[in-house]
């Protein structure tokens, strides 16, 4: 499996690997020092809608496939795989919170509708009182 990372962050692929810390070949974020591939990532952010989503998505997936792995203790080692899963959720939450990305939230705008507004022609303008009547718009972010 071959990954492209060309690092001038040019492309949301770039980014993406980036902030998950996926950047060099068989050196991943994965388990076993796996990558996720480019099909991967692109799918996710055609998903997400955007790649800062994606990256929030992916740390999420990270999470999901390090809890799969018991923890481990040989003698004096001991290899605790629940903390990294634990970090990658910790680090999705974080990202969602500096990126304020927070799902399930509408945003509602207020547009004008009336004779002296940019939003809408003067001819089109229809009062309810003799001030003006305001439209409400609502739209939803993809999750």
């Amino acid at each position: 499996m071959t990954i492209t990372y060309l690092g001038t962050l040019a492309n949301d692929l770039d980014k993406t690997r980036f902030y998950l810390g996926d950047r060099v070949e068989d050196s991943g974020p994965r388990p076993s020092d796996g990558n996720f591939t480019d099909t991967e990532i692109n799918g996710v952010i055609t998903v997400a809608g955007t790649w800062q989503r994606a990256v929030g998505q992916l740390l999420d997936a990270l999470s999901v496939e390090w809890s799969q792995h018991a923890d481990i203790t040989v003698g004096p080692r001991r290899q605790s795989f629940s903390q990294v899963a634990e970090a990658y959720a910790k680090r999705a939450e974080k990202w969602r919170k500096d990126q304020h990305i927070y799902p399930g939230i509408s945003v509602a705008g207020v547009i004008r509708d009336d004779g002296y507004s940019d939003d809408e022609p003067s001819d089109d303008a229809e009062t309810v009182s003799e001030y003006a009547r305001v439209k409400i718009r609502t739209w939803e972010y993809p999750l």
